[in-house]
């Protein structure tokens, strides 16, 4: 992947026009979300480049589709985000037969509640939302952080003041405060959501920052000690870890009041300039071997049939890749509109006021 984005700027430096030089596949996605495999096995096929293009939130995505950005093929989005798209009218619809390889995706994953009929959107893979963090540390202390109350509670908060991170994202934070307080993860109940605008607002002062995106290099170096996470991310640091020897140990648990997962789905933008590559890399992507190499390699938690039938048990039986009890996963519905920008306006107030606090470096 970097030697296909090193060559993408090389082009462009030298003022190349790359619509003439090569035809460009562009995928729109988060980072380390496809090998370089599953890249030469495309571009085999399709006898053109596949530039990466990266977003760090699906609601940063969201925006920027909804806001008229265009160039892209194909997406790969999460549920709500995706959602949101289709209903303004940013996705095409989907000819599921242009894509066989459908038939290697669990049952259980496919005719979601935001979509259904799978009209616009293809499982790809998921991710749960979870907590990664410095078990050396932790255990110093007595803390066993299988519960969102580490990051709410004073008694746990005051112990691990600047030490803690949450993500970058209203969907994600609001749902673990909702959770801690037993109400409905995806709640639009401006009372539900009231009580976890405060809960998060008075936990903001001991937080060090909010941070989706580079908050694993904070665990390795020992500068924070729990942050909420991505399996994939921490599967990642774990492995990088091991090569550092570093002299503490990380982990990663899933909480007892229950945990969000971000279904990740292959989508079409209706700017797309060629259907059928997209059609071709959606199934491309959904092959087994393919599958297989992007749980080996990230991570990522795979609803393919044929990749989990491949990937060795000591991915398979990490629950926080892999959740043993899925009556306690819960995954993302899109707000309706108004509670979307009411929580979008509080969300950045919240940021605001917490930002000498929480930004304490």
């Amino acid at each position: 992947m970097r030697i296909i984005k090193f060559c993408i700027a090389y082009f462009l430096f030298l003022g190349v026009n790359l619509s003439y030089a090569v035809d460009v596949f562009n995928l729109y996605t988060t980072s380390n979300y496809i090998t370089d495999s599953t890249v030469r096995d495309f571009e085999a096929q399709c006898n053109c480049k596949l530039f990466l293009n990266y977003f760090s939130d699906p609601q940063e995505m969201s925006a920027k589709i909804s806001a008229g950005a265009t160039g892209y093929d194909v997406i790969i989005g999460t549920g709500y985000a995706v959602e949101d798209l289709y209903k303004m009218g940013k996705l095409n619809s989907l000819d599921l037969a242009n894509i066989p390889n459908i038939k290697n995706i669990e049952s259980g994953f496919l005719h979601q509640k935001f979509d259904p009929n799978n009209s616009f959107s293809i499982p790809y893979a998921y991710t749960p939302v979870f907590l990664a963090y410095n078990k050396t540390q932790l255990d110093k202390l007595g803390i066993i952080p299988n519960t969102w109350a580490v990051i709410f509670e004073d008694k746990y908060l005051k112990k691990m003041k600047g030490k803690i991170t949450v993500f970058d994202s209203q969907r994600n934070v609001y749902a673990a405060a909702l959770l801690y307080l037993g109400k409905d993860p995806n709640s639009s109940n401006l009372k539900d959501l009231d009580l976890a605008r405060k809960l998060i607002t008075h936990a903001s002062q001991y937080w060090s920052r909010y941070d989706s995106t580079t908050y694993y290099r904070s665990l390795l170096s020992g500068g924070i000690w729990l942050a909420m996470s991505y399996s994939n991310d921490l599967y990642n640091t774990l492995q990088d870890s091991k090569k550092a020897k570093l002299p503490f140990e990380i982990a990663g648990v899933l909480q007892r009041e229950g945990n969000m997962i971000e279904l990740d789905n292959l989508v079409m933008p209706t700017s797309v300039k060629n259907k059928q590559l997209g059609y071709l890399f959606m199934n491309t992507v959904l092959k087994g071997k393919n599958a297989t190499s992007l749980g080996l390699e990230t991570g990522a938690s795979i609803p393919n049939l044929l990749a989990i039938a491949q990937l060795p048990t000591s991915i398979t039986q990490v629950d926080w890749i892999y959740p043993k009890n899925m009556q306690k996963i819960f995954g993302f519905i899109a707000y309706p509109p108004k509670i979307r920008i009411l929580v979008n306006e509080e969300w950045t107030e919240i940021k605001m006021e917490c930002h000498q606090a929480c930004y304490i470096k």
